[in-house]
């Protein structure tokens, strides 16, 4: 679950990076002028982390649902 870096431009949908059956998280980092999208995971958390304003890393948290 690494996040990859997508580009941005006046052509870029938010709709090309929807995924059916999954749930993902793009991040828009204004400082670096740079998009990251992140899958979440099924049960759990994500949690994105900055540091002086700036983005820093990503962590999950993750979990499992019992019936």
């Amino acid at each position: 679950m690494q996040p990859k870096h997508i580009p941005i431009n006046q052509n870029t949908s938010v709709s090309q990076f929807v995924e059916p059956g999954k749930v993902s998280v793009i991040v828009l980092d204004g400082n670096q002028n740079a998009a990251y999208v992140v899958e979440a995971p099924e049960h759990g958390k994500t949690i994105i982390q900055t540091v002086k304003g700036g983005l820093a890393r990503c962590d999950y948290e993750i979990g499992h649902k019992f019936n």
